[in-house]
Order: structure tokens, then sequence, then C-alpha cells
């Protein structure tokens, strides 16, 4: 019995040891599996859960399945993976999430030395661009227990400084608070004993304050910004070390010192120390403080820049000596920065300013510069540049890009040849200085004059070579009027630029607000009736009379009254249309139908030029525009969401817009992103995005849960005391042109209530000057319009009377029920011009005239802020857009179905059909953007092909409902929108229905057999007449790719180069030999004999087509849910991977649970062995 015990005893023991064993294996092979890293194969292929994944930096994710591995990283925000170090290929790269923790040391921005590098990454595997990805990061290191990236070494800030460009790390004492000297921004001043630097960053983030005496260590990037050396800072880039340190003791300079270009870049940054007399101090501050000049004895001049934040500003007087501390700064050219009114100290024993500089001086002619500049050979008071004084001569400095540039040029050119013909280097001459001896560039403000007694200066004027240009305060009373009279019988006797035949076009000055951007900016007085007018006015006081005042104020100060106003107020309106992001783009037009081009026209930077222009001619200008600027863009605007077309708006100065169908594409939200400012969640736009600066209005924009506001219905501007509103509007059949869920809270009312409402409102407030900016469509006929803004027209209130349409991009001008109504054309080339005068007494308008101007750009100089602009986004995104995907054997069209199928559509949908292995595919006419050309086909061409990034869905239908599917895309009047494939159709343009469906074979469809179909996720989704069918009538859906991948991969299949034709998918009933057919095939091995023709499609948008879809949501999946049996589509074939892997998690538990059933089954048979159950 005891034996017995015994043996069950250490049998039940070896049991239990055994089912421990099994349970410890468990807990192991759980707690192996979360330590150890797993491939980046393994993450994208089990993305779920927690991991520790290892893999090579390869590049920064720009967008879904794009990756920047070139360099010129746009942010700190991602970073992509993958298992070898030259992966280049999507579907092996894992994108990165970095938190701002981690973006410091690991953000590719700051550090691109970690391109590849090894790194082990723990977090949360799930969605991110819309693809595999690894987010939610807890941890990361470099792999193989290497160090983390090397920081860069300390330097000092003289050596930093000749770093441009680089990342370094520099310590020293702030020597300045940034409350004081930054502008509101974090800007100010450190320094060391080896030299001192700006600290500059436009935000101030989660940097600390810092504070004079603080000591800091700083690493961030050397950049020169107007050359002014400054360290913009990494993220996290400062750090405190400590406070109350001493100052450096400032460095004691002269004025004169400063003119060493070596003594002054050697002192910029660093705390100095400076005598001078204050020649001038202005009013007003400039850009948040006063401009202020500090001369030697010598009239050696330097600017004192006195920020309002210092309170020191009161302490200066103007006329008196001062020791100025402060820091030696730099914008353009070199000023001075005091910090606090401590650094501000008058000299008293000092009472005499300098010598005065009127008078007469002589000197050696060196060249002539141009018409109205020379250089001499002997300085006077410090200088040996001289300004013409009194006179103005056309410039000479410019490239001509048009006909005012050529004209301005050909004027400048004689009056300097003219200059030298009686100036020659060598001549001694008298310098004739006034009570003002020198401009802001330090240039002496003379008239020089010859041996024998010539006034070169009036001689000119005599001549016809110059207008004269006197400028408050004037000084000589008999200068003035000898010049004036010269200048009064050079015109009466239509001398040189002011023959008729020969006309100078624009006076100097008014070339260069134009050419330069600026605009004009002061006022004009007329010296006769002592009155002034508004800069735009000038023209209104004859040449012979005029006074420039730098501000009315100056003007009235000289006892100069404003002129009465007389007649009505002149207002221009510029407008825009439907550039939808084209802003890199450009078009060759045939505007008078001869089968020729009439030029280039297009892209942004011509188009802000032709705005500038126009808006400089005219000095009451608003820009306004009717929707759909964004959305559906090129990749420089759309791969930034649309965040470069919105910087681009800032810069030419647009007023107020409204919205469009397309600036809804990725919802509400997004929308008032894009307007009130925000880095994009995904990280998908621009750094430290500040929103919009001009309002977008919308009347009929609607919160379905309170019936309020979803924008301003309207924008009220005011131009001289005269209020002028603008009314937003858009299309009630946007609601079926974007995707349901992202306008879930909006509801879009009725267009003209809306309208009329407004107007109530406003004239409430008593303005009487509408416009209505209406995303509406628009056409015409000779004098007829016609469309939704016409019928808004016939119906608003009598108060509007002006409507700028949009939305099918058309050119219309014209009136219907005395309102005017202009649209512009699409994607930037062409502007409205309308020019309007309101009463000034009941404030209406009462005179209008429009016209649609062309941007041609051999008429035009691109205008150089929005070049660069584009220069600057276009860098960012090149290594996406250039990459070469295939060739096109020829042209071929696309857009709608209208009159057939056409090659690009066939292309689109056979590729749509292929991604998704179905037997049909759909594609809506509007979705195709664009053409796509003969010759090398690069990822950019298809992107503007199909820009909004739909996903691709299948869906499960039977026979006969394709029937209805494409008998609700059949429109009245315009015939069918998709594009096909798969299958072949005949349509009755009497009836309007489908006559007839056949499959590739030649058979007809079955139409209760059961086919998958491939459309987009808009077509999927969308709740319009159109699309309803697809998805009532689809079942079991499959999730896709985006539409770009599936078309460019189908594009990277063909060996040859792609020659699709129009092959008779779609046939009218009447044109049908015999109804259907099967359709040609494009081939992409090659094999086939596609024909020549490249078809032709509309590629504008209708009121009832119009409806192309918006970009996905970016934490939508595009990884393949797969549902049910895979089938293999009719007439279409195809490699398919269908292996299936069981997920990682699954995989793990079985290995272990099969090794704990193999341990308990050794168990049970030694306790049967010891029961003697089993035999030995």
């Amino acid at each position: 019995m005891v034996h017995l015990l015994k043996n069950r005893f250490i049998s039940c023991l070896v049991i239990a040891f055994i089912m421990m064993a099994s349970f410890l294996a468990l807990i192991a092979g759980e707690s192996q599996g979360a330590e150890s890293p797993i491939s980046v194969e393994e993450a994208i292929k089990h993305n779920e859960g927690q991991a520790v994944v290892e893999g090579y930096v390869v590049g920064h994710t720009v967008a879904k399945g794009k990756y920047n591995v070139t360099g010129n990283f746009a942010n700190d925000y991602n970073l992509a993976i993958a298992d070898q170090k030259e992966e280049t290929s999507p579907e092996n790269i894992l994108p990165v999430q970095i938190p701002a923790s981690f973006r410091d040391q690991f953000g590719l921005q700051t550090n691109p030395h970690l391109i590849g590098k090894k790194l082990t990454i723990e977090g949360e595997l799930s969605s991110y661009f819309n693809s595999p990805g690894l987010k939610s990061v807890q941890s990361i290191r470099l792999s193989d227990g290497k160090p983390s990236p090397a920081q860069p070494d300390m330097k000092t800030i003289a050596d930093a400084r000749k770093l441009l460009n680089e990342t370094v790390k520099i310590k020293g004492i702030v020597t300045a608070d940034q409350s004081a000297v930054g502008g509101g921004k974090l800007s100010t001043f450190i320094q060391d004993e080896t030299a001192g630097i700006n600290i500059f960053s436009a935000s101030q983030g989660d940097f600390p304050e810092l504070k004079e005496g603080m000591t800091v260590s700083v690493r961030g990037k050397i950049t020169t910004y107007k050359g002014l050396t400054e360290i913009v800072p990494a993220p996290s880039g400062i750090e405190v070390t400590g406070e109350g340190a001493a100052l450096p003791e400032p460095v004691s300079l002269t004025i004169e010192e400063l003119k060493d270009d070596v003594k002054a870049d050697e002192n910029e940054g660093r705390l100095v120390k400076l005598k001078g007399y204050i020649e001038s101090k202005p009013d007003t501050p400039a850009g948040g403080g006063y401009n202020l000049t500090m001369i030697d004895k010598n009239y050696n001049p330097l600017m004192l820049r006195v920020m309002e934040e210092t309170n020191g500003v009161k302490l200066i007087e103007q006329g008196q000596w001062f020791e100025i501390t402060g820091i030696l700064s730099r914008y353009d050219t070199l000023q001075l920065l005091p910090r606090k009114p401590e650094d501000i100290k008058r000299l008293d024993g000092i009472g005499h300013p300098p010598p005065p500089s009127e008078g007469q001086y002589e000197s050696i002619v060196d060249r002539v510069v141009d018409g109205d500049t020379i250089h001499l050979k002997e300085p006077v008071l410090g200088s040996t540049k001289v300004r013409y004084v009194n006179i103005d001569t056309a410039e000479t400095y410019h490239t001509p890009k048009n006909d005012l540039d050529e004209n301005q040029l050909k004027h400048g050119n004689r009056a300097k040849e003219y200059l030298q013909s009686i100036l020659s280097p060598g001549y001694k001459v008298t310098v004739k200085v006034g009570k003002e001896a020198k401009d802001g560039y330090g240039r002496l403000l003379a008239q020089i004059i010859t041996e024998d007694g010539l006034n070169t200066n009036l001689e000119m004027v005599k001549k016809g070579m110059a207008s004269t240009y006197f400028i408050w305060p004037i000084g000589s009373e008999e200068d003035y009027d000898l010049f004036q009279n010269a200048v009064k019988k050079a015109k009466e006797e239509q001398l040189g630029i002011w023959n008729p035949d020969d006309l100078l076009l624009e006076l100097p000055f008014e070339f260069r607000a134009r050419e330069q951007g600026k605009g004009l900016t002061r006022h004009v007085g007329d010296s006769a009736e002592k009155t002034y007018v508004t800069p735009d006015e000038w023209r209104e006081i004859p040449a012979e009379r005029r006074i420039f005042f730098a501000s009315s104020e100056e003007a009235e100060a000289a006892g100069y009254t404003k002129k009465e106003q007389n007649g009505n107020l002149s207002l221009r309106l510029l407008s825009m249309n439907d550039l939808h992001g084209k802003i890199d783009q450009k078009y060759q037009l045939d505007l008078n139908e001869d089968g020729q081009p009439d030029g280039t026209f297009g892209r942004m930077d011509y188009t802000a030029a032709l705005l500038k222009q126009k808006k400089a001619e005219q000095k009451n200008t608003l820009l306004v525009h009717a929707g759909d600027m964004i959305g559906g863009s090129s990749p420089v605007s759309s791969l930034l969401q649309d965040e470069p077309t919105v910087e681009i708006m800032e810069e030419i100065g647009f007023d107020a817009g409204t919205v469009g169908n397309h600036e809804f594409d990725e919802g509400t939200d997004e929308l008032l992103r894009m307007l009130k400012g925000g880095e994009h969640p995904e990280g998908k736009g621009t750094k430290d995005y500040d929103g919009q600066n001009f309002p977008l209005v919308c009347a009929n924009c609607k919160l379905k849960n309170s019936g309020g506001s979803f924008l301003p219905p309207y924008e009220i501007v005011e131009v001289e005391g005269i209020p002028v509103a603008f009314i937003g509007v858009v299309t009630r059949s946007a609601a079926d042109m974007v995707m349901p869920d992202g306008i879930k809270t909006i509801e879009f009312t009725d267009e003209i209530k809306a309208v009329n409402q407004a107007a109530e409102e406003l004239k409430a407030k008593g303005i009487h000057s509408i416009a209505v900016l209406a995303h509406m469509t628009a056409s015409q006929s000779g004098s007829t319009i016609t469309g939704e803004s016409a019928d808004l027209a016939n119906r608003a209130d009598p108060e509007v009377d002006v409507i700028f349409a949009g939305h099918n991009h058309e050119v219309v001008n014209g009136e219907v029920n005395d309102i005017l109504i202009v649209q512009a054309h699409e994607y930037g080339k062409a502007i409205g011009v309308v020019d309007l005068e309101i009463d000034r007494k009941t404030k209406d308008i009462v005179k209008k005239n429009a016209d649609v101007e062309y941007v041609n750009q051999e008429k035009l100089s691109p205008d150089p802020a929005v070049s660069r602009i584009l220069e600057k986004y276009g860098h960012m995104v090149e290594p996406i857009i250039s990459e070469k995907v295939g060739e096109a054997a020829h042209n071929m069209a696309g857009g709608y179905s209208n009159d057939g199928d056409t090659p690009l559509g066939n292309l689109i949908a056979d590729g749509m059909r292929q991604a998704m292995n179905s037997d049909f595919a759909l594609m809506n006419g509007g979705g195709i953007r664009q053409d796509l050309k003969k010759g090398p086909i690069t990822w950019g061409d298809l992107f503007n092909i199909q820009p909004f990034g739909n996903v691709l869905v299948r869906l499960e239908i039977k026979g006969s409902d394709l029937f209805d599917i494409l008998d609700a895309q059949i429109s009245p009047s315009y015939g069918p929108d998709y594009s096909i494939s798969g299958f072949t159709y005949t349509w009755d343009p009497k009836t309007n229905k489908t006559a007839d469906i056949f499959l590739e074979d030649g058979s007809p469809i079955a139409k209760d057999r059961t086919y998958t179909v491939t459309v987009n996720h808009f077509m999927a989704s969308a709740s319009g007449s159109k699309y309803s069918p697809i998805s009532k009538l689809g079942k079991h859906p499959v999730t896709g790719p985006e539409d770009i991948e599936a078309t460019v991969a189908f594009v990277k299949s063909f060996k040859e180069p792609i020659a699709y034709t129009s092959e008779g998918r779609i046939k009218k009933l009447d044109e049908a030999s015999q109804p259907g057919g099967p359709p040609g095939n494009g081939n992409p091995d090659g094999s086939g004999s596609p024909g020549t023709g490249d078809g032709s499609g509309y590629n504008g948008e209708k009121p009832e087509d119009s409806d192309h879809g918006g970009k996905t949501d970016a934490d939508g999946t595009g990884a393949v849910v797969q549902s049910g049996a895979e089938e293999t589509p009719a007439g279409l074939s195809h490699d398919v991977r269908d292996g299936h892997i069981l997920p990682n998690t699954a995989t793990a538990l079985y290995n272990i649970l099969l090794y704990g059933f193999f341990l308990f089954m050794i168990g049970a048979i030694l306790y049967g062995v010891k029961r003697g159950f089993v035999k030995r």
C-alpha cells in the first residue's frame, strides 16, 4: 500500500512539474515575443498590436507610398524603415511616427545622417499615412548597441558663424531680453568671448523665454536673413544652464569704423557703444519699432532701430548727440539695437550739430551710372555716389518682360546716353548739396554743375530726359520754381519723354511701384493750391506742381489740406476661380480657334504678376475668388495639403473668397484647419502652418444641428469710408460631389434665399454696394448667359450688382437682369477685372464694366516672391513627382465619356480592374483631371490626372444591377460619364437608357449572375442620383489601394510604350452596326496591337458632372480586406498572390500550446507506465 501511494505521488509530482513547465514555457514565450525585435516585413504583414521593430532608416514619408530618400527633409515628424538599406519599393517600407520627445534626436530634418542607420523602435502597429505603420512610439534606439547619434561638438560663436547651413552647438550669455528686441518672436542675441550671434525662431514653440544674463547652449542651423547671421534652434535645441551672468563689456566703436566691412562683420551680434547725432526721428513706428538716423561729424549714417517694447524712443531727441549702447544688428544695412532705457544717454556737453552739409564742394566725375546717378573719384561728405536731386529719369536696372518694361528701359538708356554726352569721366564738377545731404542709401543728394556752369540736373529736365521729382522738404524755393518751369516748358514743347509719338508710358516712380510690387506710397501735393491727394491719385496733380509727402500727416504739417473729392469713387475688383491648386502648371491655348497655340498661359507666378500689375493701376483694388482654389491640385500643392496655394494667395493679397465643392474634399475639419492654422495631424503639410489671412464666406453653408452659419455669410470691406460687401454662396449640388462623412455636420441650403437674406442684413446696415462670390455655373453664348448664376441674377436682391461665378471653368462676361456676371476660366489661365464707380453720397454702385484678361507668359515677368514660393515647395516634392513610371506612345485624352470611351479613361479603368481582380471597373469622368501626353510618364503626370487620393472599392452586383448603374450616369444633356473596363455597352440617346451589355468575349451579360465591379470610394459613397445605385446595389465591399497607386502599378506593368485608343467600348444605339461587341485591349505585356487614335474627352466640369470626389481621410486604411473566396475576373488574366498567413500572435500561441501539449503527453505516458496502463 505504501509502495502504491509512493508511485502515485511520484507520478502526480512529475505531471505537476510537466504542467508547470508548460505554463512557464507559455509565459516565457510571450515574454520573449514582446522583447525580441521583429522585421519590417513582419510588421507590415501583421500590422496590429504592440511590437519592437528593427530596420534601416531609408527615408521620410511624404504621402502614402511616397518617400523622400534623397535629403532636404521637410520636418522631424516621421521616418521610414525597411529591412534593406537600399530599399525603395513602397510595399517593403514601414512609416514610423516620431513623437515630440524623440524628434530632437531622431527627426530626419535635424538628423539627416540617420539615413542607412539601423534602429530598434517599440510602438503600436497601426495604419499611418493610409498604410501599415508604427505609431505611439515608446522607445527608439540605434541597433547593435551603438551609441545615439553623435551631437555636434561645441563650437565658439566665431567659428559657428562661418558654418552656413550647418547644424552646430554653441553656448553664450544672452545679452538682451527677447521680449524687448524680438518683436513678438523668439529673437535675441547671445555672446561668448569670441563673437555674438542672433537666435531666431518664427514661433516660440516649446523654447524657454530668453532673458538678459541667462547662460544658454543652443543647437541649430546657421543661416542668414537680410545679411544678419543667425542660428535657428532645432526643436528642444535651447537649454538654459544658468541665470544672472555678468554681461560682456560693450565694444566702443565709431560710425566711421563701421564703414570697414571686416570691422562690421566681426562686431555683428555683439554689445557695442557708439556716439552719434540724431539727424531724424519719425513720429510713428514701422514694424514694431522706430527707425532713426544717427550720423557722425562727417555725416556717415547709421540706422538706430528702437523697438517699442524698450520704451526708449521717448528719451531720444532729434538734433541732439547721444551715446547709445546696444547690439549691432543688420537688416540689409547695419543697425544698432538699444535694449532698454538705460542704454540711451544724452551727451549734454556736445550741443552743436555736425558741420553744416549744405554748400558746394569740388570733385571729379568717375562715371555715369544712369540718367540720374553718377560716381565721383573723390568723396564728398564721406560718399562718392551721387543721386541727382530734384529730377527722376527712367530706370535701366531691370530685364524687360513686357511692353512697359521695354518702354522704360528705352527711355532710361536714352537719358543715360545724353548725360554721358554732357558729363564725361574726369570732368571737374561742383557738387551742390542742400540741407538734406544724403538719401537712405547713403548717396549724396546733389546738383552737379560743370566747369562751364552747366547745371546738368536742370539740363536733363529742359531736354525732356527727366521729370521733376521734389520730396518734402523741397529746399530752395528758387530751385523749385526753376525746375518746375523747365518741366512745364518741356511738356508744352513735347520733348523727350513728353513726345506723344514716343511717350514714356510710366513715370519712373510709377514704374518702380509696379515692378517692385510695393505700390505707390507717397501722398502728392499741389504747390499752387496747397492741397494734397492720396498716392493713387497722383495724376490729378500736373508734374510742374507736384510735391511728394511721406504721409498725409506730413502734408498737413506743411500747410496742405486734403483735396475735396469730386465725382464717384472708383473701385477695381480682381477675381479668380477654379485654380484647383494648379500653381505650377502652364497651358498652351488656342484662343482664336485657328488651330495654332496663341501662347503659354497660367502658372501662379505669372498670374500673380498680372494681378499685381492690375492692382497697381488703380489705388482702390480688392482681390476675391469664387471657390475651388484648392483641391484636385498638382503635386507641389496637394502633397503638402494645399498649404503652398494658401501661401501664394496670401502673398498676392486676396481680400475674400468663397468655398467651392473642392474646399470640402477632406471634410469640414480640414477646411477649418486650413483657415485657422495648425499642423496637419499626420504631419502631411508644412511646419508651423498658421492658417489663411483672409476670410472664406458662405451664406448657404449651415450647421445641421442649429441652423447657424458654418462660415461667415459675408465680408464687409471699407473703401475710402464706403462699405463694400461680398456675399459667398456655393451650389447646393456640392453635397453630391464630396465624401458624405466629411460634411455630415453641415448642409447647403437654397442659394438664392441665402443671398437675399444676407442682402437684407447688409441693407439694414446701410450697405448698398454688394457683390456675390458664387461657386455656381455660368455659360455664355453671344450676349446670352445661362446657368445657376444667371438664375441667381434673375431672382437676386436689386442691390446685388456683380456676381463672380465659377465651377464649370468657362469664360463669362456679361449682364443678366442688370447684374454683371464674370467667370475667369480655370487654373490661373485668366483673371477677371471689374471696374466699378460708386456714388459717394448714396454709397451704391452706379457704373460697372468688366474684362477677362488672359495670363500670357510672353507679356509678363514672373512675380519674384511667388516664384520663390514655387521653387521652395517644388524642391520639397521633386523626388516624388519626377519618378518615371512608363512611356506614352501618343497623346491620350481622358475626361468624360460623353462621345464614347476615351483612351485615358480605358487605361485607368483597366488599371482599377487589375488592381482589384474584378470582373468590371467604372471610373467617373470628373476624376480624370488632365490628358496624358506623349513621351515619358512620371508619377507627377499621373497624380495630376488623378489627384484626389480615392481608395478603390470592389463590390458585388448582379448583372441586372449594371443596367441601373449605367442608366443613372447617362445625362440627357451630355451623355455617359463613366469610363469602363471588362464589358461594352450601347446606349439609346432617345431614352437615355442602356440598350445592351456584352462581356469581352462577346457574350451578353447574365442578368442573374453575380459579378464584381471596382469603383473609387467617392463613387461608392456619394449620395447624388448619378451614383446612388452603386451604393444601394453593391454588396460586400472590399477596400483596396488608392486610385493613383493602381494606375502607377498598371502603367509600370507595360513593357512597351502605352498606346491605348478609343476602342468602341461605349456606343450610341444609332452608331452601332450591331449592338455591343468586345472592346480592344491595351495588353500590359506588349503583345497586342492597339490602335493609334487618341480619342477625345471633355476635361472641364459640367453642372451635373463635376462630382469627382475628394481625398480620403488620412486615418483610413489602404489595406485590402478580403471577404469570401477569390474569383478570377471575366476576361482579364492577372497574377494573384493568394497565400494565407496566420497573425503573428496566433502563430506564437500555437507553437507554445503545441509544446505544452507535447510535454503533457509525456507526463501522461509516464503516469500510465506507473499505473500499469502502459506496458514497458
